[in-house]
């Protein structure tokens, strides 16, 4: 730790604010007392004229809760899946990647995510083009459900998501593979807190809220959304439950926290107490990634010299973008007990999308997904109506400078890399 990260600490450890609002950092003799020594020892460490102790980080995430030795163990769940694969077919797919019976799974047209062919085998679906087109693509998509059917069948064959995905990754463009390329679009995992005794403690969802608007929820997030109700049966009301958004749908990071309880108590029509006894689930905290994220959190969970456990990644994503505080007296903030003992327990992990640098292929596989269907739409108009809006419109757009370089490397070099 070097002297800025100490003194940052006192900043972010701080619940003091000035008069316009900004927070100022707790002075240099409360933070010592805190910790337990002197003032003129923290002066020394944040001047650079003492050495910090190698352990004297993990002291300051201790005494605050950021860091647990032992929290409470989660059920980690991958939730949804989406993969595409390039250069197959979907029998290919079906048989050699997915490894079940063609014969298992019922065709009908579809008009999703653009392809007109989807194969289906309970809640596993296999859409795919019943034209040859230039990506050859191939789209399997797992929803909740589908995750436990294909565990089903993984079972049976003896393997694991980690094996299986691993195997995937493996393979890209191997002969035998029988596809060239595989992306991943959606990857969610489900955190399950588990429900043991009527006397144990739970993490009231409800209390998120009270935090938020007590300035003690701090989330890197810029959407916060709930909703909870409930709804008349049978001549009593049934609690729907609570559910917490964080951030857009759209967007690569989204969070879901909301009491599981409640929804088995109501698509099966049995009371809470049923549900926990049933099921064991108090709340479930839901994490969908999509597009590189997804990529990335499926890389970490198979690749490198020691992949991460599926609740490593999902804790890690949390604590990276979550802290719920607790007030320690007027001036200080400490992490919130029960929170910590969830979440605490394991490192932040947070995954940057890069910005892409201009890639022509990835321009045309844009072209042929996004723009084309509606050029062709406004080429027939024009043809009807006699006008020339394509063209004009092409005439009349301008590349930036990125493209623009990229056409002059082209004519000069013919598209080949010395």
């Amino acid at each position: 730790m070097t002297p800025i990260e100490l003194k940052s600490y006192r900043k972010k450890l701080s619940a003091i604010h000035n008069i316009s609002g900004d927070k100022k950092p707790l002075s240099q003799a409360r933070f010592a007392q805190l910790m337990g020594c002197s003032k003129d020892y923290i002066r020394k460490m944040e001047q650079g004229k003492r050495k910090i102790p190698e352990d004297f980080e993990q002291r300051i995430k201790e005494r605050f809760r950021l860091y647990m030795k032992s929290g409470i163990d989660l059920r980690a769940m991958i939730d949804y899946l989406r993969l595409s694969f390039f250069g197959t077919d979907y029998k290919t797919v079906i048989q050699r990647v997915l490894r079940m019976d063609l014969t298992e799974f019922e065709t009908r047209p579809t008009g999703l995510y653009l392809f007109d062919c989807l194969s289906v085998r309970g809640n596993i679906w296999v859409f795919w083009h019943s034209k040859r087109t230039v990506t050859e693509n191939v789209l399997v998509q797992f929803s909740g459900q589908g995750c436990r059917e294909y565990e089903e069948v993984m079972r049976e064959q003896q393997t694991d998501w980690r094996t299986w995905l691993y195997s995937i990754w493996k393979n890209q463009g191997k002969l035998e593979a029988g596809y060239t390329r595989v992306q991943c679009s959606r990857f969610d995992i489900a955190l399950d807190e588990l429900w043991g005794l009527e006397t144990e403690e739970h993490f009231d969802l409800f209390e998120l809220l009270e935090k938020q608007k007590a300035g003690l929820l701090e989330m890197d997030f810029k959407r916060f959304q709930n909703i909870g109700g409930c709804f008349l049966d049978d001549g009593y009301f049934r609690s729907e439950g609570l559910s917490l958004y964080f951030g857009s749908r759209k967007s690569p990071l989204f969070f879901n926290f909301y009491e599981k309880r409640f929804e088995i108590a109501n698509r099966e029509k049995i009371s809470e107490l049923e549900a926990l006894t049933k099921y064991g689930i108090y709340n479930r905290y839901e994490l969908r990634l999509a597009n590189e994220k997804a990529t990335q959190a499926v890389e970490a969970f198979i690749l490198g010299d020691s992949p991460k456990r599926l609740g490593e990644i999902g804790v890690g994503l949390i604590n990276a973008k979550l802290i719920v505080w607790d007030r320690l007296e007027s001036d200080a903030r400490i992490v919130d007990k029960r929170w910590a003992k969830l979440f605490r327990s394991m490192e932040e992990l947070d995954f940057t999308v890069k910005p892409e640098k201009f890639s022509l292929d990835r321009s045309e596989r844009w072209f042929l997904k996004q723009v084309a269907p509606t050029l062709k739409l406004l080429q027939e108009a024009d043809r009807i109506l006699g006008r020339d809006f394509v063209q004009e419109g092409i005439d009349n757009a301008e590349l930036n400078d990125e493209q623009q370089n990229y056409i002059e490397w082209m004519g000069t070099s013919g598209g080949k890399i010395a």
